[in-house]
């Protein structure tokens, strides 16, 4: 994936059948990588593909429940964010960045940053004025989220459990639009 051509980031309206499996795929990939996906690098591939084709399921729904940009194409993703509109009346004005991937193979190609950038444009379009996400200390994560533009707003002190002896906090994460 490193040398191909990724073009992106592009909005997905009309998912291509083949989208919930790439989705699978990028997702265990970046895993597997040791990324935070919120899954382990045991976790089944049915739990894994089961959330990629509700993810398509929702990108596909009218009205959207949630919203997905992507880097590559729909059958090799090079990277994709998700975007989760709130439901509740008084939460409608904001939004939340559920998955930002990227696979480990394009690292350091400023794909991460690029759709990032796109959610933040994404999300002032269909008129959310807030964002928020978690994701886990360890891996610099906060710095680059924070060097573009969030705000650290809370953090949950060895919350999460990545493997066995390795536990870290959950860090949440805002930003206006």
């Amino acid at each position: 994936m490193a040398e191909e051509f990724v073009s992106g980031p592009l909005r997905v309206d009309q998912p291509h059948p083949e989208l919930p499996q790439a989705l699978t795929d990028l997702i265990g990939r970046v895993t597997v990588a040791g990324g935070a996906t919120g899954f382990t690098a045991t976790t089944e591939l049915d739990v894994i593909s089961a959330l990629a084709a509700e993810i398509v399921e929702d990108v596909a729904a009218r009205p959207k429940r949630r919203h997905l940009l992507i880097m590559g194409q729909e059958r090799a993703l090079a990277g994709a964010v998700v975007l989760r509109p709130a439901r509740l009346p008084v939460q409608a004005h904001r939004a939340e960045v559920e998955w930002l991937l990227v696979d480990p193979d394009a690292q350091n190609r400023g794909f991460g940053g690029q759709l990032l950038d796109a959610a933040v444009a994404h999300a002032q379009a269909i008129g959310v004025a807030q964002l928020h996400l978690t994701t886990r200390s360890g891996q610099g994560l906060e710095e680059f989220y924070t060097g573009r533009g969030w705000t650290e707003s809370g953090r949950w002190p060895g919350s999460l459990r990545v493997a066995e002896g390795d536990v870290r906090d959950q860090v949440w994460l805002t930003r206006e639009v």
